[in-house]
């Protein structure tokens, strides 16, 4: 699952941006390329009672690294009214705590829509989220401290808010603010995931003159082709549980039908119910004994209502929505519960995508999905 989630997200932002060589007689709508080098200085978030309050005393710092390209297109303008980046970024994490956190390298595509990029004073918003390669994670007897990962390869999440000045033709200094979450989605357990904001300053320099077009908006142009859409869904995923001195793997299935409309040029509505067949809950009910008046086990089937925002950028469609179970014998955390995706248009009628339930400040599971719309 985390080499399927790795490259879809790979390939998911390499089909967003236009990939090809640059021509020599470069044009004013031709990308800006750019690289940038930033420093971060953040703290841990004790998200929970869970956590030791030495081990959230850290203050991770981070150095990071990107190439990215400043789409100028009219076609790109259009769907937002702005000029958005996309890149890839690659970043080292000191967390503070060598012998129980150590460090994590990561790798993460991003999409960053800029506001006022023609001025010499800009801002940006950033969504990510890739791999990250952690060195040291939980184990029971050496490091039992350590319940924010317990598998190396886990997912870096992001959200990042810019201020960019300009100070000379091709070179911008960056302040910035960063929410940071590193977890494995579920993969294993512990898996309580890390939060860490952080605030950075850096610098990005252009190898081409940032010049951008003032477009007339149109709003004739017409950049989603469906107001209203209903989509029918079905994903597939593994729990791990804990049986001594192994895990064991459990398919949980789900359908969910969805309502969307369109309220913007990239943005949306939704809403919806779902059903999910989570056998990993099955295999613990009978662990624990859990039975009802009449001496059945209790039900650990669930559903669910959802409702939530999407973003619309031509194939990919993100998304977050929160969710509360209509039908749940076995709770542990409540009656609500969030969802996060991301889907890739395939066809005029066939998407894939991924998606990670989330119940409180724990990842429950990713899942992978194909779905129809209509």
């Amino acid at each position: 699952m985390k080499r399927i989630a790795t490259a879809f997200i790979i390939m998911a932002f390499s089909l967003f941006y236009p990939w090809r060589g640059q021509c020599q007689d470069e044009t004013s709508e031709d990308p800006l390329r750019i690289i940038g080098l930033r420093f971060h200085r953040s703290f841990v978030i004790q998200h929970t009672p869970k956590l030791k309050d030495e081990v959230t005393r850290s203050n991770p710092w981070c150095v990071e690294a990107d190439i990215n390209w400043h789409l100028r297109k009219r076609d790109t303008w259009n769907y937002c009214y702005c000029y958005p980046r996309t890149g890839f970024t690659l970043r080292y994490t000191n967390f503070d705590f060598p012998e129980v956190l150590g460090h994590a390298i990561s790798v993460y595509p991003f999409i960053e829509p800029y506001i006022r990029p023609e001025k010499p004073l800009s801002f940006a918003i950033r969504f990510g989220i890739g791999p990250a390669f952690l060195t040291t994670v939980y184990d029971e007897e050496t490091n039992p401290d350590n319940l924010f990962f317990s598998s190396h390869i886990s997912f870096i999440a992001l959200l990042n808010f810019s201020c960019n000045y300009r100070v000379s033709e091709r070179v911008n200094l960056r302040l910035a603010g960063n929410f940071n979450h590193i977890s494995n989605a579920g993969y294993s357990e512990p898996n309580l995931g890390i939060n860490f904001p952080s605030v950075n300053a850096g610098f990005d320099y252009s190898f081409t003159k940032p010049n951008f077009i003032a477009w007339d908006k149109d709003p004739s142009v017409v950049m989603v082709d469906r107001k209203n859409r209903f989509d029918i869904v079905a994903g597939i995923s593994a729990k791990p549980i804990d049986e001594g001195k192994y895990e064991k793997r459990y398919p949980v299935y789900g359908f969910t039908l969805n309502y969307s409309r369109a309220v913007g040029r990239i943005f949306a509505l939704a809403g919806g119910v779902e059903y999910v067949n989570d056998l990993s809950l099955e295999a613990r009910i009978r662990r624990l004994g859990l039975v009802d008046g009449d001496g059945e086990y209790i039900d650990h089937n669930r559903a669910g209502a959802l409702a939530g925002i999407e973003w619309l950028f031509g194939k990919f469609i993100f998304y977050q929505q929160f969710g509360y179970y209509l039908y749940a014998d076995f709770k542990e955390k409540g009656d609500f519960y969030q969802r996060y995706g991301l889907n890739f248009k395939i066809s005029d009628h066939i998407f894939a995508g991924l998606n990670i339930k989330a119940e409180a400040q724990d990842a429950d599971y990713m899942d992978a999905r194909v779905g129809f719309y209509f």
